[in-house]
């Protein structure tokens, strides 16, 4: 098949390139050219914004489509149009902050998803062209926007549109450090900072998935035809395990001291952006990685063992420990947290 991947630079669409490529597809790549991931071999490079001029897409003839940074409807619908009619399958990388609220556990595909409002879409009408493939810039637009994105693919495909509800997408590369952090700092716990502080309670939950598996998956909706909307993720698991793991994977000392989230949160700390993979019990996003992935299973989906992704993002990290990191603890945090 001829395939082509937009944001084919990316983390996950980087990942997708490289999926399709070594199953024997002829593949494309779209992007502005400002990642610096490596290329596959064989894998044919397009320099474009597709919020400006898809002009080069014209008269090419795709069979899959892979589209990893659609953030608004009018988005879809342009590369849609510079594809042309002849396309046997769309897939959407969405999101499963498309649910909205996260007040019960296990959301699975047929639970209500909000459409974007009318504010929502003036919201994305704001953010600057330079940055409209950055899921950040739609700040609380971003979930509803990306179910705008499905309803388009949806009315215009029908069923040769495939909506994958990715989760937390982990591994080497990723941007949002959110586990790096976690991975790098258990990897340092030597000598006066063998003491690793957590939130508790140490069992709760926390689902993710390597992007090698959610890139895969893609594949096989295309290969296998499955259009509609799955939930792209791993198992929950008790945040103490993911610990452990880590622990074993570097071969660290280190010794996690639990805390509670009202000490946390008294001391003036952030969840998710201080407190990486840490949602607040009491609130709408209380469920947010504890969704139902049952169907996707059934179809196909499968993840690696966690020590192997575990040790690639390791591996990885230790190769750049010279550049900070975007979330997690400070020094002065942790001793806040300790004291």
């Amino acid at each position: 098949m001829r395939c082509l991947v937009v944001g084919g630079s990316g983390f996950l669409g980087g990942a997708i390139a490289d999926a399709i490529a070594a199953a024997g597809h002829d593949t494309t790549i779209l992007s502005r050219g400002e990642a610096t991931r490596p290329t596959a071999a064989g894998v044919e490079a397009i320099r474009a914004d597709r919020h400006k001029d898809l002009g080069r897409l014209k008269g090419q003839a795709f069979d899959w489509v892979f589209d990893s940074c659609a953030y608004t409807p009018d988005a879809v619908h342009k590369l849609l149009d510079a594809v042309g009619d002849g396309l046997k399958r769309y897939v959407l990388i969405s999101s499963v902050s498309a649910y909205g609220v996260f007040d019960k556990r296990g959301l699975a595909e047929g639970d209500p998803a909000p459409d974007a409002t009318p504010e929502d879409l003036a919201v994305a009408r704001t953010v600057p062209t330079a940055n409209r493939s950055s899921g950040v810039a739609y700040g609380a637009s971003y979930g509803p926007l990306k179910r705008a994105c499905e309803i388009a693919a949806a009315e215009r495909l029908g069923d040769r549109a495939t909506a994958l509800r990715v989760g937390l997408l982990v591994g080497a590369g990723d941007y949002t450090d959110r586990l790096t952090w976690w991975a790098r700092r258990i990897d340092q716990a030597h000598g006066d900072r063998r003491r690793v502080p957590a939130v508790g309670p140490p069992d709760r939950a926390v689902q993710l998935i390597d992007v090698r598996d959610a890139a895969l998956f893609a594949l096989c909706c295309a290969e296998n035809g499955l259009g509609g909307i799955w939930n792209v993720t791993g198992r929950p698991m008790p945040f103490a395990d993911l610990l452990d793991a880590l622990i074993t994977a570097a071969g660290s000392p280190a010794e996690v001291v639990w805390t509670d989230e009202p000490t946390a949160l008294a001391v003036g700390l952030t969840p998710w952006t201080d407190l990486p993979l840490i949602t607040p019990v009491a609130s709408e996003y209380r469920y947010l990685l504890e969704v139902n992935t049952e169907r996707a299973c059934a179809a196909g989906l499968r993840c690696r063992p966690l020590e192997a992704t575990l040790a690639r993002l390791l591996d990885w990290d230790r190769d750049r420990r010279d550049q900070p990191l975007k979330c997690g603890l400070t020094p002065e945090q942790e001793a806040l947290l300790m004291a």
